[in-house]
């Protein structure tokens, strides 16, 4: 009897910590956007979607891993809910209802100086840190 109460507990604290870690979101597409553009012209919108496939509203953490831009590059972006300049450290999306999309954007007037410059965002679900994903935009300007 010992036995079997011992297997079951096991058996329901790892259904229970499988539960926890399933993802409430997904991204829509690809987790990359390759971007390239002229020095004189500029980009307008770099977008990536993810989407609440939970059965409840979500709230969508980002954080910036990584920001190679060059420095005299206007960049700014846009997350679901609000816009920043700039590339900021992170931020948080507006709550998203279960089957609603949301997204991260980028734009960039690079000025007239050429480069390669690459942004990652981390993004998760705030009630579940442990599932993340990377977004990661690539602009080349020429």
């Amino acid at each position: 009897m010992k036995k079997s109460l011992f297997y079951l507990i096991i058996l329901l604290y790892f259904s229970i910590s499988s539960a926890q870690s399933k993802p409430t979101f997904s991204i829509v597409g690809n987790a990359t956007n390759k971007e390239s553009l002229l020095k004189n012209k500029r980009l307008d919108i770099s977008k990536i979607k993810v989407e609440n496939v939970s059965n409840k509203p979500i709230y969508l953490v980002w954080e910036t891993v990584s920001n190679t831009f060059p420095k005299e590059w206007d960049c700014s972006m846009c997350q679901h809910g609000a816009c920043q300049i700039g590339i900021p450290k992170g931020s948080a999306f507006s709550k998203l209802n279960a089957d609603q999309q949301g997204f991260i954007a980028i734009h960039v007037i690079p000025a007239n100086k050429t480069g390669n410059g690459i942004v990652k965002f981390k993004i998760y679900d705030k009630a579940n840190p442990d599932y993340a994903e990377i977004l990661t935009f690539e602009v080349q300007v020429l």
